[in-house]
């Protein structure tokens, strides 16, 4: 996603996408019937060629916003299932370190509380610092260092350690998926192409010879489509800045337990 976007609220960026498709739809009619109408129709009328090749464009392009659409989506709901699972794990770490005895059975649970704090703002990143995702992570160090300085004395609390040590291994993995998927997203060419596309679509529609009403109506209709789409897979494609953003609720919910 380009850098802008990723400020603007959903509403800025619908009102940006479809009020730009709509300015540009309408400039280009009023323009075309005053400077260019008779240099296309002069001599007889070019609608059924225009709308032949708008309908073969327009199938193309129609694909690659598919597909784009798709992607866009699918990107969207593995990272919200991804923040659903690091919950999950948190709640049974939660409950895992329940089973351990007093003193490191706090200590982990003050910890795990402190990385469920460091989860949330991770869900939430600011758009102005870039993310590394092999950086490292205090609240996770602190909780490996604990269990790796515990030594059970009994057979269930050495079963305890190896499932803890399992799960933290899954909240690094979580971890690292949520910071990568955030800078993941559309290449800039592609979005290149997808302007392009759009133009070019918006300016066969200019083509036609028609009464300018009737023109303005079905230019706009393509126009605000469009735009709504492009929109569409503008918001999906990050999912953590701008347009729609994954909630970190699921996270919330399980820390909201664990403090009581």
């Amino acid at each position: 996603m380009p850098e802008l976007f990723k400020h603007l609220s959903v509403t800025q960026m619908a009102a940006l996408f479809c009020l730009s498709a709509l300015a540009l739809t309408w400039s280009g009619v009023f323009l075309f019937q005053r400077l260019m109408h008779s240099w296309i129709h002069g001599r007889r009328n070019a609608n059924e060629m225009i709308g032949l090749t708008l309908a073969a464009f327009a199938a193309l392009y129609g694909i690659l916003l598919g597909l784009l659409a798709v992607e866009a989506f699918q990107h969207f709901s593995a990272v919200k299932d991804i923040v659903s699972k690091e919950a999950a794990t948190l709640a049974a770490l939660n409950r895992d370190f329940g089973g351990l005895p007093q003193p490191i059975r706090d200590e982990l649970q003050d910890k795990l509380r402190a990385y469920a704090h460091e989860a949330i703002d991770a869900v939430h990143p600011s758009p102005d610092i870039a993310q590394n995702p092999h950086s490292p992570s205090p609240g996770l160090d602190a909780l490996f260092a604990l269990l790796m300085n515990f030594q059970p004395t009994l057979k269930s609390e050495e079963m305890i350690q190896t499932e803890t040590f399992t799960r933290l291994n899954m909240l690094v993995e979580h971890r690292r998926y949520l910071i990568s998927a955030g800078e993941d997203g559309i290449p800039s060419a592609l979005w290149w192409v997808v302007c392009l596309g759009g133009v070019i679509l918006i300016g066969l529609m200019w083509l036609f010879d028609m009464e300018l009403h009737v023109h303005l109506i079905l230019s706009s209709a393509m126009g605000l489509f469009l735009g709504s789409v492009v929109f569409l897979i503008a918001a999906l494609d990050n999912p953590f800045n701008g347009g729609l953003t994954v909630s970190s609720g699921p996270i919330e919910s399980v820390l909201k337990v664990m403090e009581r």
